[in-house]
Parts: C-alpha cells; sequence; structure tokens
C-alpha cells in the first residue's frame, strides 16, 4: 500500500506482522492429513508465493516446507 501512498515509508522490523493458522478440531486426523498435505503442496508448487507477490507484500515469507 505504501506505493499507493505517496510519501509514506515502511517501517523496519515487523510491525504489524501476521500469522496465519488453521485450526481443526481434536479427533479430525484424517481431516488433518488432508489439511498438511494441502499446505504443504501450495508452498512447494509456490502457489503461496505467488500469492504474496500478486499481493505486494513485502517482507512477507513462506514457512518452511516440513
Amino acid at each position: 500500500m505504501s506505493r499507493q501512498l505517496p510519501g509514506s515509508r515502511v517501517l523496519d522490523g515487523r510491525p504489524g506482522s501476521e500469522t496465519q493458522a488453521m485450526l481443526l478440531p481434536k479427533g479430525r486426523d484424517a481431516a488433518m492429513v488432508y489439511a498438511r498435505k494441502f499446505v504443504e503442496e501450495a508452498k512447494s508448487e509456490a502457489l503461496v508465493k505467488a500469492a504474496i507477490e500478486r499481493a505486494g507484500l513485502r517482507g512477507a515469507v513462506v514457512a518452511p516446507l516440513q
């Protein structure tokens, strides 16, 4: 957004950084396997990285593969 606001600047560090998470109820083992596979495939196929780039997010990083 800073590119669209002349005179603005991005602060050093990670102010306002957000962590994304996916939650499932206990006992949903099959769902957990599916969700973990889905997320890991999205990361390994660079889909997450592409989404970050499309959104123009600077400083965002993709978590390492597990």
